[in-house]
């Protein structure tokens, strides 16, 4: 009787085809992430996009005006902020409904509604919720904010010359889309509406961040989707991260600064509704350009 023996696999042999699948692996790990980052930056400007659109429906039935940043009502400092203007118009509209717009933004029932937590709110590349609490109650997060203006600090860190313009005095700031306490008219938008900035990402807040460093602290201000502070003047960091007026002006700190978790800039939601992906590399002259609302500075391809 003839005994035929099978062949099997030589320990060389197996740890050769490991070596192998492992290196697939590799070779897919790095095109898998860029898959998901790509549909989570998609995402994320979907929501810019909805409240690019938000913004435009409330100026349609309000004489075509956008809503000021955040206001002040009898005597009450940072009453409430842009944002429960819009709930309505991003299909919130039970939320809207329970806002008090006679109330500040973090007192009695709006309180309350200010810790719900809404997908339209939040970058998907930002971290998850629930987040570091930063005050009495756990907050609702937020990872967009209006631009109100650019700072002098920023012009004079940056040798940006267009500043100051006759009659301004050192504390004044150049506008943006969106104003802090008052309603601006489309109109007085005269650089152009795509081509100045309305909404930015300043995301993973109330986390402090510095430059993708989660420091185990939170931000000064902007806490939650409600909060007045979630807008914020663009001023442009120095080296330490902390000391406002600085060249380092995008993706170094979410502390009132333009910051997002995408690879290369952040998306921007323009005065036309328009979404654009800002890079970090973009000049700061063409970066004050973009958010001063009539600075009559000319915007190029960027």
């Amino acid at each position: 009787m003839r005994i035929v023996r099978r062949s099997a696999f030589t320990l060389i042999e197996l740890l050769v085809v490991i070596a192998i699948i492992a290196i697939l692996i590799g070779l897919l790990l790095p095109a898998v992430q860029k898959v998901r980052e790509a549909a989570a930056r998609m995402s994320c400007s979907n929501n810019m996009k909805q409240f690019g659109l938000a913004l435009h429906n409330y100026a349609g039935s309000n004489d075509n005006k956008l809503p000021a940043s955040r206001v002040t009502v009898g005597g009450v400092s940072k009453f409430r902020s842009w944002t429960p203007v819009v709930l309505a118009y991003v299909e919130q509209d039970n939320i809207a409904r329970l806002w008090d717009f006679n109330t500040k933004w973090n007192k009695t029932t709006n309180l309350a509604t200010s810790q719900n937590n809404f997908k339209v709110f939040q970058c998907p590349s930002a971290p998850g919720v629930p987040r570091r609490q930063a005050g009495p109650v756990l907050l609702g997060a937020g990872d967009y904010g209006s631009v109100n203006a650019v700072r002098r600090r920023f012009y004079t860190a940056n040798g940006v010359p267009n500043f100051p313009l006759p009659g301004t005095k050192p504390g004044d700031e150049m506008l943006g889309a969106l104003a802090k306490e008052i309603d601006t008219p489309i109109l007085a938008i005269t650089d152009g509406t795509s081509n100045t900035i309305m909404i930015a990402e300043d995301a993973g807040r109330p986390n402090l961040f510095h430059q993708s460093r989660d420091t185990g602290i939170t931000t000064g201000d902007g806490w939650g989707w409600a909060d007045p502070d979630c807008g914020f003047s663009v001023d442009g960091v120095q080296a330490d991260l902390t000391t406002p007026g600085g060249t380092c002006f995008m993706n170094c700190t979410n502390d009132s600064e333009l910051y997002s978790f995408h690879t290369g800039g952040i998306n921007v939601c323009l005065a036309d509704g328009s979404v654009r992906f800002l890079r970090s590399s973009i000049a700061p002259a063409m970066l004050a350009a973009l958010i001063t609302r009539d600075g009559g500075d000319i915007v190029n391809d960027y």
